[in-house]
């Protein structure tokens, strides 16, 4: 088992939790673009390590500095924010997340980096709290079943605090926004997905499609899509969710 830093020549690797989705799965097929984004934003919003079985790629961590991370946190600079983190279910429970995590750790350590963030969740399938509290991660704030989760490199405590969303929608219709936020396939999913129910609403839906840049994460607060300046869905949900979300909207909509 070896740590390998992402490089250019590894982005055929990336994201190897598709790995266990059956093929032509919804999320696989939005691989390539989440695949492009990474290519087109490694070392600027995104890098990363992988834990390699051979030539396998097993697990990964992908990050990117406070000052260029597309998160809606307003954070002091040089300090890592974890995007996500991956073990494939048959290398689960054998010390390999440690031993990932143990080199990230001592990596950004060398680089100076004053500590890390994660997101931790409540949900046992995706990046489950109790995952990094084993690896010394403390909560500093929860937020729904959301945790804001900091490890100390070269500094014990930092500066951090959630966004607000500041996100205000059109007033004479319905409006949908779409931040074109690509780093996970899930990402892109969801947004080919919320377009698309969307659009069979009409003209009773504005549709807004903006790129998640870090002037539009700070400005905005947010990259989840918008119903009506809300977020009503996060990660990944359902055609009948979606439709229910915007559905909601309109019942409830008042044109001035």
């Amino acid at each position: 088992m070896e740590v390998r830093k992402v490089a250019l020549l590894d982005l055929n690797k990336t994201y190897c939790c598709m790995q266990e989705l059956p093929p032509g799965a919804s999320w696989n097929v939005a691989l390539p673009e989440s695949r492009k984004w990474f290519k087109e934003n490694l070392g600027k919003h995104v890098q990363g390590f992988h834990l390699h079985d051979s030539d396998k790629v097993v697990g990964h961590v992908y990050y990117a500095l406070s000052e260029k991370a597309l998160v809606p946190f307003e954070t002091e600079p040089n300090v890592a924010f974890i995007y996500c983190t991956e073990i494939l279910r048959n290398y689960m429970h054998k010390g390999y997340g440690k031993t990932l995590l143990d080199h990230v750790k001592a990596e950004l350590k060398k680089q100076g980096v004053k500590g890390i963030l994660v997101v931790g969740t409540d949900f046992e399938e995706y990046m489950h709290h109790s995952h990094f509290e084993k690896q010394g991660f403390k909560t500093i704030k929860e937020m729904g079943p959301f945790r804001l989760m900091y490890y100390p490199l070269t500094k014990e405590s930092i500066q951090v605090k959630p966004l607000e969303l500041n996100y205000k929608p059109s007033k004479d219709r319905v409006e949908v926004t779409l931040f074109k936020n690509f780093f996970c396939p899930v990402g892109v999913y969801m947004y080919d997905l919320v377009k698309r129910v969307a659009l069979g609403f009409g003209d009773r839906v504005k549709i807004v499609e903006m790129e998640a840049t870090l002037e539009n994460v700070r400005k905005y607060g947010t990259t989840d899509p918008l119903f009506n300046g809300k977020i009503k869905i996060m990660g990944p949900g359902s055609e009948e969710d979606v439709r229910k979300a915007i559905q909601e909207e309109i019942d409830q909509f008042k044109s001035p």
